[in-house]
């Protein structure tokens, strides 16, 4: 996912430390709620897995599931999460086109996506058939190519009915990724007057994306258009795959700037990714995939600066290429000079004008990156932790079965909520209250109401 740099004009700059994960779709935050059942990952290892409920910033609830079963969720800490690309996470490493495929296909085959009874039938099951069941028997079957646990296996028989029927013969993969609920990238753009800033690259799953300018310091003279240089409002849906937009500053306009604004109303995408935003191992959680969503409104910025004056004019944006094991930089001069940029740790590059280069800092699993960026005006941050395996052969221990530190399946708090919009309704079911009272456990003990597994593979895993 794409995270801007740097905008100059007139000696002013748009500048801060960034995460290279961070800047597309729906920020949420994780909530003390889950709807789980018991799963063996495999050798009797038995762990709790299901749905976990997440709060967007205005306030709509949506629910995902875990693809990344050897990190811990940090309940406690109200860890923060940003919808992104396959490519910043696990799905995106090599060899996981199929296994992400697959588990999209079972997101739209299974709970909360359908509803009970259509999942029921379905699968032909005829035992008793709950909340839970379903989402312990989806976790496992995704948990069968997130983390290549061919073994994960509820214990419920219903609910081991849905995951065999799920990863099994009839899961023929849904390749394509799903439109992200609306990214507008880079965040910020510079150039000279006379010419069009950009392109702002827009990608939406929503109708209509509503498009307007703010802060406009030209009095009007500058536009808002498309890739032919027409001008530009509202765009309906369909939103075509890396629509082009640009922001055309008239010859002689005096130095400036604006801020382009993209709103929409959406449901996010079934097989969305959402990352943990932390920068430290402490605030890094486990990685989750997007299993229902009320319709939420979604607004992005992004800003424009333009210059008459001679000289470089350099930004910078930066994302996570897990097929490469590290963070692509990628520093733009939009000046009439070349400049140097240095990129630490141990790189430095010149930029000529009108050109754009690319450079790969390499960065460990699971290792904390903190990449500099400077040149001339150019002053920028990129932080985070690289998390794009799951190479560990066990999954975390279960509060509620071995007594010990629980994995990213069990929550802080009572596993009873209630969704709204088109959510699913979750509930807490036969598991609620030893779920509860190992919270509570916890939380004498002064664990708080943190689960936090042990750190075997990446970005915070949930062992549920």
């Amino acid at each position: 996912m794409l995270a801007t740099g740097i905008a100059v004009a007139s000696g002013l700059s748009f500048a801060g430390a960034a995460s290279a994960d961070s800047g597309a779709g729906i920020t949420a935050t994780i909530q003390p709620t889950m709807v789980s059942g018991a799963v063996d990952t495999g050798g009797g290892h038995v762990i709790q897995g299901g749905l976990f409920t997440l709060k967007t910033d205005d306030g709509k609830l949506i629910q995902t599931y875990c693809i990344d079963i050897d990190h811990g969720v940090k309940i406690k800490d109200a860890v923060k999460y940003q919808e992104s690309n396959w490519a910043s996470s696990s799905l995106g490493a090599p060899g996981k086109e199929e296994a992400a495929g697959k588990i999209r296909w079972i997101l739209e085959h299974s709970y909360p996506k359908l509803s009970l009874d259509a999942v029921k039938a379905a699968v032909g099951i005829k035992g008793q058939f709950t909340k839970e069941d379903a989402a312990a028997g989806t976790q496992a079957a995704i948990w069968r190519f997130s983390d290549n646990k061919t073994g994960a296996t509820p214990v419920d028989a219903e609910a081991k009915q849905l995951t065999e029927y799920l990863a099994g013969s009839k899961n023929t993969g849904l390749k394509e990724e799903p439109a992200p609920s609306l990214d507008l990238d880079p965040a910020s753009v510079n150039g000279k007057s006379g010419s069009k800033l950009g392109p702002f690259t827009l990608n939406s799953s929503a109708s209509t994306v509503k498009l307007a300018l703010s802060g406009d310091t030209s009095g009007g003279k500058v536009k808002l258009v498309d890739k032919d240089g027409k001008a530009v409002s509202d765009l309906k849906g369909p939103i075509a795959k890396d629509t082009k937009l640009f922001l055309d500053v008239p010859a002689g306009t005096a130095a400036g700037s604006a801020t382009v604004k993209a709103s929409a109303t959406t449901s996010v995408p079934t097989g969305r990714v959402f990352l943990s935003v932390g920068y430290t191992p402490e605030k890094h959680s486990q990685t989750m995939i997007l299993a229902g969503s009320e319709v939420l409104s979604v607004a992005k910025t992004a800003k424009a600066a333009w210059t008459q004056a001679k000289g470089p004019l350099l930004e910078a944006t930066s994302k996570v290429d897990c097929t490469k094991n590290g963070v692509q930089v990628t520093v733009t001069n939009n000046g009439d000079e070349q400049a140097t940029v240095t990129i630490t740790p141990g790189k430095s590059v010149t930029v000529g004008a009108g050109k754009t280069e690319t450079v790969l800092v390499p960065v460990a699993e699971d290792a904390t990156y903190d990449i500099k960026v400077s040149g001339p005006n150019l002053n920028e941050e990129f932080k985070g932790i690289l998390d794009c395996k799951t190479t560990s052969t066990t999954g975390g221990t279960t509060g509620g079965t071995t007594g010990g530190t629980t994995t990213g399946g069990t929550t802080g708090g009572s596993t009873g909520s209630t969704t709204g919009g088109s959510l699913a309704s979750t509930g807490g079911g036969s598991h609620t209250g030893m779920i509860a009272g190992i919270a509570g456990l916890l939380v004498a003990a002064g664990g708080g109401a943190v689960f936090a597994l042990r750190r075997r593979g990446r970005h915070g895993r949930s062992a549920a």
